[in-house]
């Protein structure tokens, strides 16, 4: 009579048992992984002036209040740099030391001397007559200067282009660890209210971004079609756009706890660098990856909703430029969250850029990112059209444009071609052009004397005092013409008032 309750006691203590063995293994293993952490945290160097402090009239989200426009912000972020020019000038100046340091007054990578102006603050190019209007939004630890080539070009086709800076960017590193993804939304809508002021009121309004921009640039145009008061988007031109960011960013959460637990300051930090970069930080906050992940998080779920309200046939059309091999955005997610679920039929692109499939490097590029990509562009029911720059031949390093729209497939062989030691482009060489003169080829740094895109030293790993990526990672898209040219014919026929 009493067997059954007695199995059944057994059970229980048996689930309990393992419950108690997996709650202790996750608590060691988790403490494990802060421990390890922190010891991480303590290898990094020692933390500067610049990873300490930033200007304090920074915009924040509350500073929106009711009338405050893009002039107002413009106003803001001069005292934000008046205050970064006498940090500069003040308590970090016995800390810029060397010839290559972003924060030493003279530097050739201090911003105010790189160029013949500061690339990093927020600019405004008028066209006399305009014909529409572009709000530029750079990336992540980025800077206004980094879509520079594309806002001239704009201005000279006749649109009115403003460049925005987005918060916690520009000045140092310390401002990306302190600023929120909803500052930087906050910014989006004073500067699109700025834009749709400086140009008539049937021209259209176009949102250009790049990675961080791009999801920036994606959730204003969401918000716009449920927030009359602002401004329509009627084009979006994005680039590296991050849609889908890795799952890794997601963990950055924690280190909150692990900088409290450790008592040092430099668990706040993924990678303490020399700032040998005028307009991108070359260290990097933990806060960066979250406000990031949060950011994406908020743009799936607006893209989510909209699809299952029937309503993503009010989205603008949209061109994004995409390098096929990209380290910091899940390109086959750009296509699932964003692309499939376009309208179909109507004229937004996605512009693929692929590796490098000459034939003497074969065996030497990784192709693994195609299992994931191939599946989602092969299919006959594609909603969109999409352009795939590739080799020309197998052993040609010269490329075509193969682009397909439905049944439709053509083809057009470009003037540009793969230089010889480029196996791809990167996520943060699309919106480049070769001729930048920070970060172009090595003819065109010339000028600044401040060669970034072309940088060759040989060494040890881990040596030197910047990031190994800088001197391995593709800075420029030598493609970027063709782009250009295609961004400027795509606008003239898709960018249309409502």
């Amino acid at each position: 009579m009493n067997e059954p309750k007695v199995g059944r006691s057994r059970l229980v203590r048996w689930i309990g048992l393992v419950v108690a063995n997996l709650v202790i293994v996750g608590v060691l293993a988790a403490g494990a992984f802060l421990y390890g952490w922190a010891r991480f945290a303590r290898v990094l160097p020692e933390l500067q002036g610049w990873h300490r402090q930033a200007p304090a009239s920074e915009f924040r989200a509350a500073d929106a209040r009711p009338n405050y426009t893009f002039d107002d912000y413009l106003k803001q972020e001069a005292e934000v740099f008046k205050q970064l020019d006498a940090l500069v000038a003040g308590p970090w100046k016995a800390e810029a030391v060397g010839k290559f340091d972003r924060f030493r007054a003279g530097s050739v990578c201090n911003p105010a001397y790189t160029l013949e102006r500061n690339w990093n603050r927020s600019f405004v190019l008028k066209a006399a007559k305009p014909i529409g209007g572009v709000l530029l939004v750079h990336g992540l630890s980025d800077a206004p200067y980094s879509l520079r080539a594309l806002a001239e070009r704009l201005q000279a086709e006749g649109y009115t282009v403003v460049g925005l800076r987005v918060p916690g960017h520009g000045t140092c590193p310390r401002a990306l660890a302190e600023v929120s993804w909803e500052d930087w939304t906050a910014a989006m809508k004073i500067a699109a209210q700025g834009v749709r002021a400086l140009i008539p009121a049937d021209a259209p309004l176009v949102l250009a971004g790049y990675s961080n921009g791009g999801a920036l640039s994606v959730h204003y145009a969401t918000s716009a079609l449920d927030d009359t008061s602002l401004p329509a988007v009627n084009a979006l031109v994005l680039f590296s756009p991050m849609i889908g960011i890795r799952p890794l960013a997601r963990v950055s959460r924690l280190y909150h706890t692990v900088a409290r637990l450790s008592g040092d300051p430099k668990a706040q930090w993924s990678a303490v660098s020399a700032e040998v970069d005028p307009f991108k930080y070359c260290s990097w906050p933990m806060n960066a990856s979250e406000q990031a992940w949060a950011l994406t998080q908020e743009v799936e779920r607006r893209l989510a909703a909209l699809e299952r309200a029937g309503r993503m046939g009010q989205m603008p059309p949209i061109l994004a430029n995409q390098s096929a091999i990209d380290a910091t955005v899940v390109v086959p997610r750009l296509i699932t969250v964003l692309f499939d679920r376009i309208k179909p039929g109507g004229p937004s692109e996605l512009v693929l850029f692929d590796a490098n499939r000459v034939a003497w490097l074969a065996n030497l590029v990784n192709l693994s990112f195609e299992r994931e990509i191939r599946p989602r562009l092969e299919r006959k029911d594609l909603p969109f059209k999409l352009t795939l720059v590739v080799n020309a031949g197998t052993n040609s390093l010269a490329v075509k444009a193969q682009t397909r729209a439905g049944d439709s497939l053509t083809e057009l062989a470009l003037k540009e071609a793969w230089p010889k030691e480029v196996f791809s482009l990167s996520h943060i060489a699309v919106p480049i052009s070769p001729a930048d003169p920070v970060y172009g080829t090595s003819e065109a740094t010339v000028k600044s004397g401040l060669p970034l895109g072309s940088l060759s030293m040989r060494g040890e790993h881990g040596a030197l005092m910047i990031p190994d990526s800088m001197l391995i990672r593709q800075r420029h898209n030598p493609f970027y013409p063709f782009m250009e040219d295609h961004i400027v014919k795509w606008l003239a026929e898709n960018a249309k008032p409502r």
